[in-house]
């Protein structure tokens, strides 16, 4: 198992598609917060130092999240059956079970190193032209591990419901494409259904696309901790799990 997810690792370190992403998310993040540094400057507003920025516009991060995780599932996970690689792969005798948790560790691990690219990069390149500035008075020292770790454990989590679209579709544009429809579509249709039924609002209340958007809050309540910490967590498994399954019975050509 150590050598498969060290072989996933080693084939994500050559991915072209994943350094290009990092480079374009980079370039990005760099570009972004020069535009409302050189419209303040121009209309005399006051600037973003580096802690308002990052509190202001983490949750603009779930964007990049879910481009990220679907353009590198159609990249790095479906790209391989179009390939012939994943079938390569089958063959080599290892389990499916331990095939599928492999590359969902490689492919979670890249995902998560895209969801870091804008706050950091961003935050900093901000802290530069402004100075950082002072976090809010509700918030503590822990504000910045929290925001930066809860990114990484709900990128795991979209990771695996991309990772599970890309192995039922196995295209790499149609998994580029459903990815993107589901992540954008998903809120709006739970959204609108929950306000009508209510233990589908209850489902969306506690499901990441919603919780998502409370990991920027400069303070959080100790009885929502569970919740957000838990959710992800269950995700990853309920969809790691139906991934596993989907790809034993998947017939690789």
């Amino acid at each position: 198992m150590y050598n498969l997810i060290r072989a996933e690792l080693f084939k994500l370190r050559k991915n072209r598609s994943f350094w290009t992403m990092l480079i374009a998310f980079a370039v990005l993040s760099l570009a972004y917060p020069l535009l409302y540094y050189f419209d303040h400057r121009s209309s005399g507003q006051p600037q973003f130092t580096g802690a308002e920025f990052l509190i202001s516009f983490i949750s603009s991060n779930a964007y990049v999240i879910k481009l990220g995780v679907a353009m590198l599932a159609g990249f790095f996970i479906s790209n391989e059956y179009a390939s012939g690689i994943m079938k390569t792969i089958a063959s080599t005798g290892h389990t499916r079970d331990r095939l599928y948790t492999a590359k969902l560790i490689g492919f979670a691990g890249g995902a998560m190193l895209l969801s870091l690219v804008f706050p950091i990069v961003s935050t900093v390149e901000v802290s530069l032209l402004s100075g950082f500035g002072q976090l809010p008075d509700e918030s503590t020292v822990l504000f910045i591990p929290r925001v930066l770790g809860l990114t990484l454990l709900y990128t795991a989590a979209y990771a695996a419901i991309g990772a599970l679209i890309a192995v039922i579709m196995t295209d790499s544009g149609k998994t580029i494409g459903g990815s993107l429809i589901f992540f954008l579509m998903i809120d709006i249709v739970l959204a609108g259904i929950g306000s009508k039924i209510d233990f589908i609002g209850q489902l969306y209340d506690y499901s990441i696309f919603k919780l998502i958007g409370d990991i920027g809050k400069p303070s959080i309540d100790s009885r929502d901790i569970p919740a957000l910490l838990l959710v992800p967590l269950l995700t990853i498994v309920l969809c790691a799990l139906v991934g596993i399954a989907v790809f034993r019975r998947k017939d690789i050509k």
